[in-house]
């Protein structure tokens, strides 16, 4: 099992959209993909390979071996390629990876023998819409991030994604502890007539995961974390990956685009010399 991972306050936040590069939606443009709210798209005008694309550039060379494209409306047929170059026009590339855009999402098992599609997939969505994440296995320098997106049989007639993140996420030298916990949340509204008939305010399902990490470095604890607990507070988001190495039709049910429900404390938790600090993780999902 790998590490988890932890992608906060994205580079690719800061960096700028190349003019000219993809065919955007003037009213749902490039820039919604900066946004929290999954939901506030960027749409491409048309399926066209030259219109479903963007470059971003970072401003200098920064570590951006993480990616992820959240809440978009990719088929099965997409195809994500990613690349990190010095160069804008991606010539020279440090990063060059295609990746498909929707991975299966059936957990082998989870059906009775019989009812099991084949193809491993299954058209409900995750809450916060489809996810595309990608992690490198080295370290990444770059200062453009390009990405092309291949999907040309879309029924929409167009791409739309909701957010990108390009990153260096936080993976603690220790995991967390036994006991982490994954949940749905279910708000919705009970209530009961005299008769004992009830009656229901459907709210939409979302999850919530929490965990300890009980064995942080003094880096780690007043450097990342500290950090984090500051940039993110309450209002920010962060995407949460259980593990980078889970099977592809079990990896996004453990992924978690959200928001901190508390900034907990760090505890100077035991003796050991080089961790001896505890914390916790606390994430809703963001839908």
């Amino acid at each position: 099992m790998a590490r988890i991972h932890i992608l906060t306050n994205p580079r690719s936040d800061a960096g700028t959209f190349l003019p000219g590069i993809g065919d955007w939606v003037p009213s749902l443009p490039l820039a919604n993909l900066k946004t929290q709210q999954p939901k506030q798209v960027a749409r491409s005008t048309s399926l066209d390979a030259s219109a479903t694309r963007f470059a971003i550039d970072l401003g200098s060379q920064w570590l951006v071996p993480s990616f992820a494209l959240i809440n978009s409306n990719l088929t099965r047929s997409s195809k994500v390629r990613i690349r990190v170059s010095n160069n804008a026009d991606g010539y020279d590339p440090i990063l060059d990876v295609t990746v498909p855009g929707v991975p299966p999402n059936i957990a082998w098992g989870s059906l009775p023998w019989g009812q099991f599609p084949w193809n491993g997939y299954r058209d409900d969505a995750l809450p916060a819409g489809q996810v595309t994440f990608f992690q490198a296995s080295k370290s990444v320098f770059g200062r453009y991030v390009l990405v092309n997106i291949t999907d040309p049989n879309n029924p929409a007639g167009y791409v739309q994604i909701g957010r990108f993140m390009g990153a260096a996420a936080f993976v603690p030298r220790y995991n967390m502890a036994y006991g982490a916990a994954l949940k749905w949340i279910d708000e919705t509204r009970v209530s009961k007539s005299v008769g004992g008939q009830k009656w229901f305010d459907v709210r939409p399902n979302f999850r919530s995961f929490r965990a300890s990490f009980n064995f942080a470095t003094q880096g780690e604890a007043l450097g990342a974390v500290y950090d984090m607990q500051q940039r993110v507070g309450l209002s920010g988001n962060l995407l949460v990956i259980y593990d980078p190495e889970d099977s592809a039709d079990v990896i996004l049910r453990r992924t978690i685009y959200g928001s901190l429900t508390e900034l907990s404390e760090i505890v100077t938790a035991n003796e050991t010399a080089d961790t001896p600090y505890a914390w916790t993780l606390a994430v809703e999902e963001l839908i």
